[in-house]
């Protein structure tokens, strides 16, 4: 899969998870809809979670659901299969006015018969996908609230496809740790958690397969999952780095380079536009997506007071912003708010070799090396 994310396409098995991940990272709603012959299951992700799931398979049906689950006996399912033909009615709706379960209970297992269907997208090792956005729908009354993020986290805890992970990883030497904050959101286990702690320590990949407590495979698992997710690289990311304080003076970002907060937001501002316009051009509205979901990204890692940006549709800062430092001493303060708008402009010229390349990437440094640092 790339980042790009067609909105149609083959994959084959495990590509489910770079598929989710894309979409994620792009902020895409819509419907997800992945065939395999004449198997069709639909997922409908709103603001980054999955709402609801649909299969065509009579296999994946409510009725088979809570029969295989032990929920209803088989005579249970034949009535009121019968009961639905003759009223026209759904399962669900059935169960209620035959008195089988209460409401508590229909929501309980109806949200679980949609999950069971959302986590079978992995299982699927062929197929296709396309991908429809915002469609017209009708409104469900049982609906999920899943984080991607977490379905993508436990599916990959039941994949065990060896091969896969061994493709992925052929050629690697290296690995660093880079997304941290992203860390704390997934509810990870104790022995995930170490392997990234391995990654901390050990920058060899074959050192932290010797290390780790876990089976070679299951480590190869994890460290994917966590590669997937922009958790660790393959590469250290050195692309602008933020100056030390110690190093203002010497590099010209600091005290020395601006008067007031204004002042350096206007700079930096004139930066920010550049990068996007770059990227916008390319890629079209979806780079405004990216470019809000990088900076939100960091936000963990920059001062309390950037919690209050937003961007403007050219890709800009809004100057609102500074209403969290007006009242503080600049030369007191310069330090970390320019620390704070370099690691911005650093995740958005990665967002640019992300997306369009690493050529693109250094003309883009490139030109923000003449307009100064």
């Amino acid at each position: 899969m790339n980042d790009y994310l067609p909105v149609e396409g083959a994959i084959k098995e495990g590509d489910i998870y770079s598929l989710l991940y894309n979409i994620y990272k792009n902020s895409i709603s819509g419907h997800l809809i992945v065939t395999s012959g004449d198997l069709e299951k639909t997922v409908i992700i709103e603001n980054r979670k999955i709402v609801f799931a649909s299969s065509n398979s009579i296999d994946d049906s409510l009725g088979n659901y809570l029969l295989n689950q032990k929920v209803i006996e088989k005579d249970i399912y034949d009535r009121i299969s019968e009961y639905i033909v003759k009223h026209r009615k759904r399962f669900g709706r059935a169960l209620i006015e035959l008195g089988y379960l209460n409401y508590d209970q229909l929501w309980k297992w109806v949200q679980k018969h949609l999950q069971m269907i959302v986590f079978s997208l992995f299982d699927i090792k062929q197929g296709e996908y396309r991908i429809l956005i915002n469609p017209e729908q009708d409104i469900e009354n049982i609906v999920l609230d899943l984080d991607m993020l977490v379905v993508i986290v436990e599916g990959m805890r039941g994949f065990r496809c060896e091969d896969f992970f061994h493709r992925k990883f052929a050629g690697v030497k290296n690995l660093y740790a880079s997304n941290t904050r992203i860390i704390h959101r997934l509810d990870l286990k104790p022995y995930e958690i170490h392997i990234y702690d391995l990654v901390k320590r050990q920058a060899s990949f074959e050192n932290v397969l010797k290390a780790s407590e876990l089976l070679r495979f299951d480590t190869l698992r994890i460290l994917y999952l966590f590669l997937l997710l922009e958790i660790i690289s393959t590469e250290k990311k050195n692309l602008h780095p933020p100056p030390k304080e110690e190093d203002q003076e010497e590099n010209g970002v600091g005290k020395s380079a601006f008067k007031s907060f204004e002042e350096a937001l206007k700079f930096y501002n004139m930066k920010y536009e550049m990068v996007y316009k770059v990227l916008s051009k390319e890629i079209g509205p979806i780079a405004f997506s990216i470019f809000s979901r990088a900076v939100e990204d960091i936000m963990d890692n920059l001062p309390h007071y950037f919690r209050r940006i937003k961007l403007t549709p050219n890709g800009s800062i809004n100057k609102e912003f500074l209403k969290s430092v007006w009242y503080h001493d600049f030369d007191k303060y310069a330090g970390g708010f320019l620390r704070g708008l370099e690691e911005i402009l650093y995740a958005e010229v990665y967002m640019v070799k992300k997306h369009l390349g690493v050529d693109q990437e250094q003309q883009v440094l490139k030109w923000l090396m003449r307009t100064g640092s």
